[in-house]
Formats: structure tokens, C-alpha cells, sequence
């Protein structure tokens, strides 16, 4: 009986290794078939990366005038401070404050009555004086006579009345200097404009008494106009070479530098450096036909130093400034981009001047850049698309 319970057992292990092996040997001739089923089923494609929007612009050479920029401040090119040169009431004021006055335009009117009548008392003396010396040199030549004729008149007589002609000549001489002093006081009690200019503000009102040190108002000489400027002292060797090749244009705008207000000239370089701040003063001249620039006003200068006539200039938002330095990004015939080492001139505002790198017909990235990698694909999209997208990113 055991026996049979062992030869049992014998033959229920023999049938689960039979199982097992066979288990395996179908799973080592199906397993291949399996793969290549699975090897056969088709992937999904990979759809391509949308193409960036950006805004792009070509290359094309350029005349551009390379300049140096300060801030300069206004002056107008003469001030005149009018004051009288005569005490009196100020009758009349015939001018209206802030308007353009001409040389030669009455400005005040002092009282004239008492120039006139010193006038007319100096006239009167010197008239007095004349008819004195007429008479004297009448007794002299009659004197004279009667001295040549046997002695009827002494040479003492004619000595004396000799001296009294001379006296009365200094006499009149004296007469005519008082006649020549009413006479400018008189001309003193009108006041005139001595250049053409804005008047400013008065200080003073008909009817009060005025004296030579009363400031009565100011005029400034606006046409032309002046601008006081400094540039740092290494810019002084250009602007003597520019000076030396005929006078460099000067530009002035405002003070944000971006709405030109009126084109000058340079004027004058200052003979000396200032050694506390290492600057040169200089001075711009400019026409101001339209009274653009105003006394006092701060104003961006530009002075032209040299003109390139193709130069190789990008919008300054275009370039981009890596580890190795400034770049911008190109884009290829295929639409990709790639960044282009660049080399920078001079930098204006929103233009840079690029010295080498970019060629004629170079297609370059302007806006949109920051989402560009090497060979990313991009399309042309208008300025406001691409402002956009660059708000709404995460």
C-alpha cells in the first residue's frame, strides 16, 4: 500500500515538470511572435513645435551721424536789465509783459518837464554867454584900432579885453557841455530797447518815482538762442578733430531725448578743462526761428562728431547680451533662428550701431526673442501679437 501511495506521488510531480517545461517552451516560441506584433503597431506621430511669433526687420546700410549726448540748459544769447539812468515818475510803461520788443521800442517813459526845462535854462545861459563874447571881441577890435592909429587906446586895454573873449569862449564852451547834458538827460527820460527780445515781467507801475538802480524789467534775446552744455574731457580730442573738419551740427531735444526741438551749431569750446569734474563747457548756437528752446529750459544735447554713410544700425531692443557677450538672433531661409555674435559701436537711445557681425540683407529678430532657442521655428507677427504673447506667458 505504500507502495502505491509513493508511485502516486511519483507521477503527480512528473506531470507538473511536464506542465512547467512546456509552459516555458511556449513562451520561448511565442515570444518573439508577440514582439513583433507589438513591434508592428504603428506609433503616433510627433506633431512639430508651433512656430514662435516674432517681429523681425532687414538689414539694410544707412547714413547715421554718430554723436555725443550731455544735458545742456538754455541761455538766452544776450539779457538786457533795463534800468534808468535818470531819477523821475514813470509816466508810462507802453509795453505788454512776454511779448517780442524790437530794438529801438519805447519801454518807459520818465516825466520829461524837468529835463526840458534844463534843458531850456541851459540854452538860454549859453544864448547869454554868446551875446557876452560878441560884445567882448567887438571892443577888442575896436581897441585894436585905435591902439594902431597913435595911442588912443592903451596895449593894457587890449590885453584886458583880450582875456575876457578867451573867458567867455570857456565860457561857452562850459554852456555847451550843460546844453549837451540836458539834452541826454531829456533823451534818458524815454528808455528804448537796446536789442531785440522777450520782455519779461515788470516790476514797477506807472506813476512811481525811478531812479538809476531801480530794475524796471528784463529782456531776453531768444534769435538766436544759446545752450550751455559739458561733455567728459576723453570726448575733447573728437570734437577738436570734428572742429578742425568745418563746425559740427548740434541737436537738441527734449528732455527724454525723443522729439528733436531744433538743429544748431557748435559754438565754442571752453579754454579750459574743469579739473573737479573732468569736463569741457561748450557752447551751441541755434536760430530758434520758432522759439522751440526758452531761457532756462533743460534740453538733451547731441553733438555730431562724424557721419557714417552706411552704417550697419538695429533697433536696440534687438540685442540681446549673453555670457559671451552681445547677440542678436538671425533668422535662416527656413525660418529658424540662430544668435549672431555681434560687435557694438555707439549706442543711441533705441538704435546701436552694430561695428561687425550682420551683413546687407540680414533678417533679424526685433521683438519676440524670449522665447527663442537654437533652430526654434518662427513666424512674422504684427508688434501687438507679439506684445501680447509676452504678457500672457507664464
Amino acid at each position: 500500500m505504500h507502495r502505491n501511495a509513493r508511485s502516486a506521488k511519483r507521477r503527480l510531480l512528473e506531470r507538473t515538470i511536464e506542465l512547467v517545461l512546456g509552459g516555458a517552451a511556449a513562451a520561448i516560441v511565442l515570444g518573439p511572435l508577440w514582439l513583433r506584433t507589438g513591434a508592428a503597431k504603428p506609433m503616433p506621430a510627433q506633431q512639430p513645435a508651433p512656430a514662435v511669433p516674432v517681429q523681425t526687420a532687414s538689414i539694410k546700410p544707412q547714413r547715421v551721424e554718430l554723436t555725443h549726448t550731455a544735458l545742456g540748459t538754455v541761455q538766452a544769447w544776450n539779457t538786457a536789465t533795463i534800468t534808468p539812468q535818470v531819477s523821475g515818475q514813470a509816466i508810462e510803461l507802453p509795453f505788454k509783459e512776454g511779448s517780442i520788443v524790437h530794438a529801438g521800442d519805447i519801454l518807459v517813459r520818465i516825466d520829461p518837464r524837468p529835463f526840458q526845462a534844463a534843458l531850456d535854462q541851459a540854452k538860454a545861459k549859453k544864448a547869454q554867454d554868446d551875446a557876452n563874447l560878441a560884445a567882448a571881441q567887438k571892443n577888442l577890435s575896436r581897441d585894436q584900432a585905435l591902439l594902431t592909429k597913435g595911442g588912443f587906446a592903451t596895449q593894457q586895454t587890449v590885453d584886458n579885453e583880450q582875456a575876457q573873449v578867451e573867458a567867455n569862449k570857456a565860457i561857452i564852451a562850459g554852456d555847451q557841455a550843460a546844453t549837451e547834458t540836458a539834452q541826454l538827460n531829456l533823451d534818458f527820460a524815454t528808455i528804448k530797447a537796446p536789442l531785440t527780445g522777450v520782455i519779461g515781467l515788470d516790476n514797477i507801475s506807472p506813476g512811481n518815482v525811478v531812479a538809476p538802480n531801480t530794475h524796471i524789467v528784463t529782456i531776453t534775446q531768444i534769435e538766436p538762442i544759446a545752450v550751455d552744455f559739458t561733455l567728459p574731457q576723453a570726448d575733447l580730442g573728437e570734437l577738436q578733430t570734428a572742429v578742425a573738419h568745418g563746425t559740427p551740427p548740434v541737436l537738441a531735444f527734449d528732455q527724454d531725448g525723443k522729439t528733436l526741438l531744433a538743429r544748431g551749431s557748435l559754438e565754442v569750446i571752453n579754454n579750459e578743462v574743469d579739473s573737479t569734474s573732468g569736463t569741457i563747457m561748450l557752447k551751441a548756437r541755434f536760430d530758434n526761428k520758432d522759439h522751440k528752446l526758452w531761457p532756462g529750459a533743460f534740453v538733451q544735447i547731441r553733438v555730431v562728431t562724424k557721419v557714417e554713410p552706411n552704417a550697419i544700425v538695429v533697433p536696440s531692443q534687438a540685442v540681446q547680451h549673453g555670457p559671451n557677450g552681445p547677440y542678436v538672433w538671425i533668422v535662416s531661409g527656413d525660418q529658424t533662428t540662430q544668435p549672431q555674435p555681434v560687435e557694438l559701436g555707439q549706442i543711441m537711445n533705441d538704435r546701436t550701431v552694430v561695428a561687425d557681425g550682420l551683413s546687407n540683407g540680414d533678417r533679424i529678430v526685433v521683438a519676440g526673442q524670449y522665447r527663442l532657442t537654437q533652430g526654434t521655428r518662427v513666424s512674422e507677427t504684427d508688434p501687438s501679437r507679439v506684445a501680447q504673447i509676452k504678457e500672457n506667458r507664464p
